[in-house]
């Protein structure tokens, strides 16, 4: 009798994991179907995004940057820096070069840390969801914005226990 108690519990285990398992695949499928997330590589975070944009001005900028639905704090100013803060991760834009005459900015997206989890990123869809967020605050301002990657130099550490 004993057997069969522990055969039960690891059905019931087995199904509550498979259950919320489908429930997040559907959330996050939810989010890709409504334009909130994109698929992305595997450890996105570690590269940068440097937008080339007409923006306009700074102005113009921080009020698309003010409609983004997000999933973490903002604070700072489009003329220098803006972070992003979440209780997993943190992220900057920051205004690399503006000619004021044109309306042209450059600017840096860049995850500034982020805590990993057993299989990636532990908000990984908070983390795409900004980064969806940030080049479609920039499209939205010019749709010929060009964007490029770059890595990141960023320092590993790891844990033994």
């Amino acid at each position: 009798m004993p057997d069969m108690m522990i055969y039960l519990i690891i059905a019931v285990v087995f199904a509550a994991a498979v259950a919320i398992g489908l429930k997040k695949r559907k959330q996050i499928s939810q989010l890709r179907d409504d334009g909130k997330i994109i698929r992305r590589e595997y450890r996105f975070a570690e590269k940068g995004e440097l937008f080339t944009s007409k923006i306009g001005s700074y102005v113009e900028l921080k009020k698309e940057l003010e409609k983004m639905l997000l999933p973490c704090a903002m604070k700072g100013n489009t003329s220098s820096k803006v972070e992003f803060t979440a209780k997993n991760y943190t992220a900057r834009l920051y205004r690399v070069d503006f000619h004021e005459p044109s309306g042209v900015g450059q600017y840096r997206f860049e995850f500034t840390s982020w805590k990993n989890g057993r299989y990636g990123y532990m908000d990984e869809t908070g983390m795409n969801m900004l980064m969806t967020s940030i080049e479609k605050a920039f499209l939205a301002l010019d749709p010929n914005t060009g964007v490029s990657t770059y890595g990141l130099n960023f320092k590993t550490s790891h844990s033994f226990l």
